[in-house]
């Protein structure tokens, strides 16, 4: 769908098309995935900062996502009626809340993180870290892998991680949170941790989202269906990606000791993003993006505890970051 001109809500950022622009493989775009939880599965997409990614042949690329992806597998949600309203804002609702794309605060909050996939994550005001999900630090062993955040064109180093690798024996949102300990804290707009998921009011689920050639979110029907641009053509496609989420209501979402759904379908690339309610101006994280339904219906949320449990106990946690090139150093792109 093409970006939306509707106004602003208090959770919401306005909707906007400034999309950020980025190169990848046209064969990765259309099958690369990563964990799968009991609800379904979560994957990663496109950075917003610019990178090129060349393949010799497009079936190598892709037998090499495939190979990743195996060990997956998803279940079909449930249908679910959309709730009921009447008035003036009932268009202007229906619109946020569903994928669009986001630009001011909550847009602005939320960082790339990359390494052997890509992923969204929200650095936490007052400190170094940056909140993300486990499957995106984990490797396909259950290891954890290097990671780097992305910010403005500048790289920032990773020096730890905190993480359950119990997450890949035992995927699910119960274990499918990490949180990034940086070198330094990353320059730019902060989220505050949340203590308590709110009983009322709006939220806004957010992550990085690819964009078609026409500027709207490039995205099929169902989670295994991935298209490519409209035009696009060879084995390097150029694709542009931007923040993008849904807004809604707490009682839209269904709440459970073992996660939170949200009526959204974000796809790769939203990976580790983030739930965000808006307080006196602040922004406060509640969630972290974990899967999504095959068929896009829903997104499914880490609940507050999981992230909580890391940062209570740290020691059972931390995990030093692997070393690769040059290490612990900020880098800007050209």
């Amino acid at each position: 769908m093409g970006a939306s001109k509707t106004p602003r809500s208090s959770a919401a950022g306005r909707v906007s098309a400034r999309p950020a622009r980025v190169v990848i493989a046209a064969a990765w775009l259309a099958v690369s995935s990563t964990a799968v939880p009991e609800w379904s599965s979560a994957t990663a997409l496109a950075p917003r900062t610019s990178t090129t990614a060349t393949v010799a042949a497009a079936t190598t690329a892709a037998d090499d996502a495939l190979r990743e992806a195996e060990p997956l597998t998803t279940v079909q949600a449930e249908p679910r009626e959309w709730a009921e309203f009447s008035g003036p804002g009932v268009n202007a609702y229906l619109t946020l809340a569903r994928p669009h794309v986001l630009a001011g605060d909550v847009a602005d909050v939320i960082v790339h993180v990359r390494g052997g996939r890509s992923c969204t994550g929200t650095p936490i005001t007052g400190t170094t870290y940056v909140v993300t999900a486990a499957h995106c630090v984990l490797d396909a062993d259950g290891e954890v892998s290097r990671r780097t955040v992305v910010r403005d064109g500048v790289e920032y180093t990773a020096a730890k991680v905190l993480v359950n690798p119990k997450y890949h024996d035992s995927p699910g949102p119960l274990l499918d949170a990490a949180v990034l300990i940086m070198d330094h804290a990353i320059e730019g707009p902060s989220a505050t941790l949340g203590n308590v998921f709110p009983a009322r009011g709006l939220v806004t689920v957010a992550g990085f989202q690819a964009l078609d050639s026409d500027g709207s979110l490039l995205r099929g029907t169902r989670y295994d269906n991935r298209p490519l641009p409209q035009g696009a053509t060879g084995g390097v496609v150029q694709i542009d990606s931007a923040a993008a989420g849904c807004v809604h209501l707490v009682s839209d979402m269904e709440v459970t000791s073992t996660g939170v759904k949200v009526p959204c379908g974000l796809i790769p690339g939203a990976s580790g993003g983030g739930l965000f309610v808006e307080s006196n101006g602040e922004l406060i994280l509640v969630g972290i993006i974990s899967t999504v339904a095959v068929d896009l219906s829903f997104n499914g949320v880490v609940p507050l505890s999981a992230l909580h449990e890391l940062l209570e106990n740290p020691v059972g946690y931390t995990h030093e970051m692997p070393v690769r090139g040059p290490t612990r150093a900020t880098v800007r792109f050209s």
